[in-house]
């Protein structure tokens, strides 16, 4: 599996952040620095979900799924909130 979705949260501020990437470290670790532009003025992510794919295209794809509706509820059920 070389891309991932994931889902980070952070505590302090009841934020979750949803997005894809190749490298789970690298993209947790960039959004603590504030180098994403979405997450900056947020820090202490934590990793809480992440799924494995085969192409870019289907991470990017689950990714705008934990956005939907529907995306929230599988969360909501796998995470237990």
């Amino acid at each position: 599996m070389n891309f991932y979705s994931y889902v980070i949260y952070n505590q302090e501020h009841h934020r979750f952040y949803y997005g894809f990437c190749m490298d789970l470290e690298k993209a947790l670790q960039a959004h603590n620095e504030g180098k994403i532009d979405l997450t900056k003025d947020y820090s202490n992510w934590v990793m809480l979900y992440h799924e494995g794919f085969a192409s870019k295209m289907e991470a990017s794809r689950r990714s705008r799924f934990y956005r939907s509706v529907a995306g929230q509820r599988y969360l909501k059920n796998i995470l237990k909130f």
